[in-house]
């Protein structure tokens, strides 16, 4: 699996996530890796995850609503 932020002209570093018998959940991979990278370069951006069942649980979605000024959620 892999995460990274993109922005206009930028990008954050890649972040790879070996999820071989591991869970992997929103608290893990946006708050504790994705989000300060980031937000090194904006305070204001929006997030836009895809839909794979990590990002439509529903703690996902309201932890990003809480952390990001501009979340766009995934289509159920």
């Amino acid at each position: 699996m892999v995460s990274v932020g993109v922005l206009a002209l930028k990008r954050t570093n890649l972040h790879l996530l070996d999820a071989v018998g591991v869970k992997i959940n929103g608290q893990y991979h946006i708050v504790q890796k994705l989000l300060p990278d980031i937000k090194e370069f904006s305070d204001y951006f929006s997030f836009q995850q895809d839909s794979a069942a990590a990002h439509r649980a529903q703690e996902t979605v309201d932890l990003l609503k809480r952390l990001t000024p501009d979340f766009i959620p995934p289509s159920l």
